[in-house]
């Protein structure tokens, strides 16, 4: 959000602290912060990585506010005067009509909801204010981008937006999946996901890492192969996706299963897992399937497998091969599953 400094101006009078600061990248809400000139700030975050960067810029900038990463907004107490929305262009619809909503009951009565918005015209915060606060005001169009702001007049239930579907392995076992938004693959069953469960071997008694593992549902289905002697580890620094994981696992019977919220994957035991399976988002920065690739071969027993499903194999493979030697790769759904022997 590289405007918005230039929006703040807009709202400054109708922020009270404290103040909530809800998601954004950390330069912009660090900028925010210093805008805020000391007020009494909270910044929530659903990724741990974040939220670790966010402090490290506060830090750098002296500028003075707490960093709370968690799973649900509205685990933050209802003290706040004012809360604001940092929403980029790029983020889904469910995640910002959740934030508007869990917004609502983080707000003291009389309490403030801002939304700063990217696009120059937006046509959804009026829409979604007005569902969650029945009001909405706006700042006049301009091409910085638009301001929301509504009160909170009263008081109503929360509502919990998700979606459940169904999935089967490659053995036929079915199971439910919840999936909450903001967190990967929302609402369906991932098609890299299948593509590497179709592929990854392993048998009973194994102890599996699920990297990165989102609502849980890799770790879940393949928890039928490793049966009630093995385990799966969850891991991602989404605390949002960590909580789903637990619920899944929990609702599907997963036996001796691990779950870590973590944006150090250091924290991993090494040579400790038999497989680990790893579906990075396609999109992100390359730095988070690089970490990936090290930290499976850390953690892999001698003759452990890691299989890494990608959209990007010109990129990926080498990288594979430079940790793990020879690489077999299969093409699968429209994606390439990379499978090394550690």
């Amino acid at each position: 959000m590289k405007n918005l400094l230039e929006l703040y101006p807009i709202a400054a009078g109708k922020v009270v602290p404290p103040v909530a600061i809800i998601l954004g990248s950390p330069w912009p809400v660090t900028q925010l912060v210093g805008a805020l000139g000391g007020m009494e700030t909270t910044c929530f975050q659903l990724d741990l990585y974040q939220a670790a960067r966010l402090r490290e810029k506060l830090a750098q900038e002296n500028a003075v506010a707490e960093v709370v990463a968690s799973a649900d907004l509205w685990d933050l107490p209802a003290k706040f005067r004012t809360a604001i929305f940092l929403s980029t262009a790029h983020s889904d619809y469910e995640l910002k009509l959740d934030m508007v909503e869990q917004g609502f009951h983080i707000l003291e009565l009389g309490g403030r909801f801002i939304t700063f918005s990217e696009y120059k015209r937006d046509t959804t915060f009026a829409k979604l204010h007005k569902k969650v606060f029945g009001k909405c005001s706006e700042a006049p169009r301009n091409s910085l981008g638009n301001v929301f702001w509504s009160e909170k007049t009263g008081e109503q239930p929360r509502r919990r937006h998700q979606i459940e579907f169904h999935a089967k392995n490659r053995d036929g076992a079915s199971m439910n999946i919840v999936s909450w938004p903001g967190t990967f693959s929302y609402g369906r069953m991932d098609e890299g996901s299948r593509a590497m469960l179709e592929v990854a071997e392993v048998k009973p008694g194994d102890r599996i890492l699920d990297l990165g593992c989102g609502n849980g549902s890799v770790g879940c289905l393949i928890s039928v192969a490793t049966g009630p002697t093995g385990q799966v580890v969850f891991v991602d620094s989404n605390a949002r996706a960590v909580k789903l994981a637990e619920i899944n696992a929990a609702a599907n019977g997963v036996p001796n299963p691990e779950f870590l919220a973590t944006d150090k994957l250091g924290d991993l035991k090494p040579v400790s897992f038999d497989a680990v399976l790893a579906n990075p988002p396609y999109y992100a920065n390359s730095e988070v399937g690089r970490l990936f690739i090290d930290t499976a071969r850390e953690v892999l027993k001698p003759g452990g497998r890691f299989y890494f499903v990608t959209k990007m194999p010109v990129q990926t493979i080498p990288e594979i091969v430079e940790t793990f030697g020879d690489v077999e790769t299969i093409e699968n759904r429209g994606y390439t599953v990379v499978s090394g022997s550690a």
